[in-house]
């Protein structure tokens, strides 16, 4: 039964806009229901009113923005009756241009892939301490290597929302054009084979070069350091090799 809170909300409506580009409310409303189904509590409609409560706290969030950190990351304004959420990643309005298309292939890649929750107990396919402490460490070179206005919007995605997103962090070029990162770390050499759930296989090829593929390798477990190859999605697919290695098995009924 779920009862999100505005913060957690918040967590997952940055992450849907940098993927999405623009968003009216009313469509960032419905990817949030569908990337985090309330249920229970959140379910419940409110009194003398249509919306249910989720509704109503996602609503909350966006008339907050002063508040929170929803500006940050997003430009708003109105059109006619229309809320629009446009992530400060694009070129600014009165220097766009037309960038209606650039939107829409955002917004379709978006549709296409839809992050679900992966169940890592089922999968077993990485040793958690190591890639957290990883991700921990990319993390903390992204933030150190970007400007203050930058870093701040740094977002480490698998521990703020879990692991079904696709990829772990949130992080920016230096133009302000988001990029979308997959750590994968190991104590071993950069050759070492590492796994590729189908979930973030699928993102990679969604996105292609906005997404990067961050190889950790020789980490070191006490200093919490390690060195670093990395690759866009598209290099990525072209220069490895793929191979299926496990089932999920359920038994037939008789």
């Amino acid at each position: 039964m779920s009862n999100y809170t505005e913060r957690e909300i918040l967590a997952v409506a940055i992450k849907i806009l940098e993927e999405s580009g623009e968003m009216t409310t009313t469509e960032l409303k419905e990817a949030l229901m569908f990337d985090m189904k309330p249920d229970g509590n959140d379910l419940e409609i409110n009194m003398n009113r249509n919306d249910t409560k989720f509704e109503q706290k996602v609503r909350n969030m966006i008339s907050h923005r002063e508040n929170n950190e929803l500006l940050k990351y997003c430009e708003y304004r109105r059109v006619g009756r229309n809320g629009i959420l446009r992530s400060r990643s694009l070129p600014k309005l009165e220097r766009e241009g037309n960038d209606k298309k650039e939107i829409a292939e955002r917004k379709e890649k978006k549709r296409r892939f839809q992050a679900r929750k992966v169940n890592f107990d089922e999968l077993n396919m990485r040793n958690k301490k190591i890639g957290l402490m990883g991700e921990e460490f990319v993390l903390k070179i992204e933030k150190e290597r970007l400007s203050q206005e930058l870093n701040e919007k740094v977002i480490h995605i698998s521990l703020e929302e879990g692991d079904g997103a696709g990829y772990d962090i949130l992080s920016y070029e230096e133009s302000g054009k988001p990029k979308f990162l997959e750590v994968k770390t190991t104590t071993g050499q950069r050759e070492t084979p590492f796994y590729l759930t189908e979930n973030e296989k699928a993102f990679i090829e969604e996105f292609g070069n906005e997404a990067e593929i961050v190889r950790v390798y020789e980490f070191d477990l006490e200093t919490g350091t390690g060195k670093i190859f990395r690759m866009n999605g598209e290099n990525f697919l072209a220069s490895v090799n793929l191979q299926s290695v496990a089932y999920k098995v359920t038994l037939k009924k008789n």
